[in-house]
């Protein structure tokens, strides 16, 4: 089973680079972040993709804003129940439920200003809720999509690490720390744990991503079961054309 999570940065603008990405890489299942459009406004080309299902939570909270979305190759993988669970803020998250296995994405909120940053902690405890309802049913757990925190010093770039910023604050931090405790890996650090300079998002400043000043904001969370199954995980940045990179996983995981 090959996952892919990827902030597109508008489904719109990027549909040309999204249609060959999947031709090239094929993925089974891929998490999209940040539509900025709405389900009837994803374009055409998209739609009509052959060889998978799609489910679309899009922008309807504000027009052009957040959306989220999952294309599921057909087959077994699209063989699945979609959720928009209950506690959705902005149109950032989606569900996909096989029969013992449970994909989240999600686009977690940046947190500008006081007001949006109290919802980006209320929004992190609440999908901490949910997740450990769905393992506390035995299920396993893929949580994939655009955290918006660099969890530790070592996932951003000396030049960019100040702070009391956004994305770098203690409370943040602390949230990713509860959100391992559950039973969850973050599997890109757990494999390389020493790693620097191991970005996904870089900000657009003069000659930032070629220089590869950067942060890792992009994850795959695991539960327990998948972690021995993971074959790779790599990040891809041959893909340029968002302000952030497609991350991979494959897993050798047998969908029951």
């Amino acid at each position: 089973m090959k996952i892919a999570t990827w902030n597109i940065n508008g489904i719109r603008a990027r549909k040309t680079s999204l249609l060959e990405w999947v031709s090239r890489e094929m993925p089974d299942i891929v998490v999209l972040e940040e539509l900025k459009a709405q389900a009837d406004a994803i374009p055409e080309e998209v739609v009509l993709l052959q060889g998978y299902t799609k489910y679309w939570n899009g922008s309807t909270f504000r027009k052009g804003y957040s959306g989220v979305g999952v294309l599921l190759k057909e087959g077994r993988y699209s063989e699945c129940r979609f959720e928009v669970p209950g506690f959705d803020r902005e149109n950032r998250t989606v569900a996909v439920h096989y029969s013992n296995l449970t994909v989240i994405g999600t686009y977690v909120p940046r947190g500008e200003g006081d007001t949006h940053y109290a919802v980006k902690l209320s929004y992190f405890a609440d999908l901490r809720a949910y997740i450990q309802k769905l393992l506390s049913q035995g299920r396993q757990v893929v949580h994939a999509g655009d955290i918006n925190v660099a969890h530790t010093d070592l996932d951003v770039h000396h030049s960019q690490n100040k702070p009391g910023a956004v994305g770098l604050r203690v409370e943040e931090r602390a949230a990713i720390d509860r959100h391992l405790a559950i039973g969850l890996h973050d599997i890109m650090r757990e494999r390389f744990p020493d790693k620097k300079n191991l970005f996904t998002w870089w900000p657009y400043w003069k000659g930032a991503r070629e220089r590869n000043l950067g942060w890792r904001i992009d994850c795959f969370y695991l539960s327990d079961e998948l972690v021995e199954d993971v074959k790779r995980i790599i990040i891809d940045l041959d893909e340029k054309s968002s302000d952030h990179a497609p991350v991979i996983l494959e897993l050798g995981y047998s969908i029951d």
